[in-house]
């Protein structure tokens, strides 16, 4: 059995607030279904989580890459919906949006 993750993330240059990270999963999920991912904490206490935070680096420094694991994989029209959302309301910062797709 292949294992296949579809997700919505964005792709910054600066680091988003508590707001923003909410924002975005927010607006994600008031378009597509969502996955709740199982992670533990130091405790080892199980705790959910909705949205993935990380970072990486390329030549021009360091992206912050914030991203939601989807139950199915969004069509065009969903994304665009998606995008459209983000970039209104998360105005002030700059970003890119990437959603998986099956080839």
């Amino acid at each position: 059995m292949a294992f296949t993750k579809h997700f919505a993330r964005i792709v910054c240059r600066q680091e988003l607030t508590t707001d923003g990270v909410e924002l975005f999963f927010d607006v994600v999920q008031s378009v597509v279904n969502t996955k709740l991912i199982t992670a533990y904490d130091e405790t080892k206490e199980e705790v959910g989580i909705e949205v993935i935070s990380y970072n990486d680096e390329d030549e021009d420094g360091l992206l912050y890459i914030y991203e939601v694991i989807l139950a199915e994989q969004i069509d065009e029209e969903e994304g665009d919906e998606i995008s459209d959302a983000l970039f209104e309301e998360l105005e002030d910062v700059t970003f890119t949006f990437e959603a998986s797709i099956e080839l």
